[in-house]
């Protein structure tokens, strides 16, 4: 089970390698070598930390600014953003969101 975190959220971008960083992220679409900028929405300061639930909602909201990222991942994205804002106890109030998850929208 998930933990989650109240802190205040940044990027932990530059603190981390980018084997770490890309663990950190709901997206990364590398294929071969890493490369951070194939890595987005990171939701945790450190592999196997706590999930912060300010990135969750950074993540919700930047998940459809991003250009260049495949359909798949943003779709796989963010069927684990939900998910991940469910269990913190975070109501997914976005319908884009849910379509975008592949999850019913108000029973529909």
């Amino acid at each position: 089970m998930a933990t989650y975190s109240d802190e205040a959220w940044s990027s932990p971008e530059s603190d981390l390698d980018v084997g770490d960083f890309c663990r950190v992220c709901l997206i990364d679409y590398n294929e071969g070598e890493k490369v951070k900028a194939r890595c987005k929405l990171p939701i945790r300061k450190t592999p196997g930390g706590p999930i912060n639930k300010a990135a969750l909602r950074n993540a919700a909201g930047r998940i459809f600014q991003m250009t260049g990222v495949p359909a798949e991942a943003k779709r796989r994205a963010a069927k684990t953003l939900v998910g991940y804002m469910r269990s913190a106890g975070i109501t997914v109030t976005s319908n884009s969101l849910l379509r975008l998850a592949g999850m019913k929208v108000n029973g529909k």
